[in-house]
């Protein structure tokens, strides 16, 4: 049963003191793979440090790497498509680690306190390079589903994977037409998510992946707590009694998912 946690925050601070554990726990509870996702340029030399450190425990990471709305008023656009540049090209990237799987996390937050032109400037410039690159977008979003819409409708991209979506059906669709998947985390596992769960019901199958968001967003059984990638079967078993499926069957379902969404062999999305 292949698990990819296809959202989480190696370089955190809250795991800086036992991030190998963190690794150890995850590959003990069948988690075979995580996607680490960058949030601004600054923070992109720990990010692939601790990239190193989980590697090292064995477990497999693929990167992804951009700016994040909340920094949109410290990194203007020229910068995030800088650092992109550099990574793509191999300056600040190991020869045996691919530059990146996508291009995240990226998006729009209009209830943060970043002003609105400079995160749609932000996100266009990178939504742009990762569609010349051929590159999925992990997106960020919060209150800014139409306008995120509004942007995927009138530039090139090659898809990607809408951040622990909580917005209505009628808005995941849409995504979902854009070429999106919908990334399930520990909402789910809420009891009192009703919405949440009534979105998650509706969905096709085929259009959802699994995530943490670790550090952040904790799960149900968890909350209070530093979210962890090994919490990831947790949020796959809430999915199962919501799509009243077998575990082991929904499992391999997802990592089909996994594998279209990060362009991998359908054979090893979770190797």
């Amino acid at each position: 049963m292949p698990l990819t946690d296809t959202h989480c925050h190696l370089e955190a601070k809250v795991f800086a003191g036992d991030l190998g554990k963190v690794a150890r726990h995850a590959l003990e509870h069948g988690v075979e793979r995580l996607v680490a996702v960058g949030v601004s340029p600054e923070d992109f030399p720990a990010q692939r440090q601790a990239m190193d450190t989980v590697r090292a425990e064995g477990l497999p990471v693929l990167p992804a790497f951009g700016s994040h709305p909340w920094w949109a008023d410290r990194v203007d656009p020229e910068t995030a498509i800088a650092a992109l540049d550099r990574l793509w090209l191999g300056e600040e990237t190991p020869c045996d680690e691919p530059a990146m799987v996508a291009v995240g996390e990226v998006g729009l937050d209009f209830a943060a306190d970043v002003e609105p032109d400079r995160q749609n400037a932000l996100f266009v410039a990178q939504l742009d390079w990762a569609g010349a690159h051929g590159l999925p977008v992990i997106l960020h979003e919060r209150k800014s589903a139409d306008r995120l819409l509004y942007w995927l409708r009138r530039h090139r991209h090659a898809g990607g994977v809408v951040h622990g979506f909580v917005g209505s059906v009628q808005q995941a669709k849409q995504f979902i037409d854009e070429g999106f998947f919908i990334g399930v985390g520990g909402a789910v596992t809420h009891p009192g998510a009703h919405r949440v769960h009534r979105m998650i019901r509706q969905l096709p199958l085929e259009a959802l992946v699994l995530e943490t968001d670790a550090p952040n967003q904790p799960g149900h059984a968890h909350r209070g707590e530093r979210n962890l990638p090994g919490y990831l079967p947790e949020n796959l078993d809430a999915l199962a009694r919501l799509r009243d499926m077998e575990v082991g069957e929904l499992a391999a379902v997802i990592d089909g998912n996994t594998a279209r969404l990060f362009g991998l062999p359908a054979d090893c999305a979770g190797a």
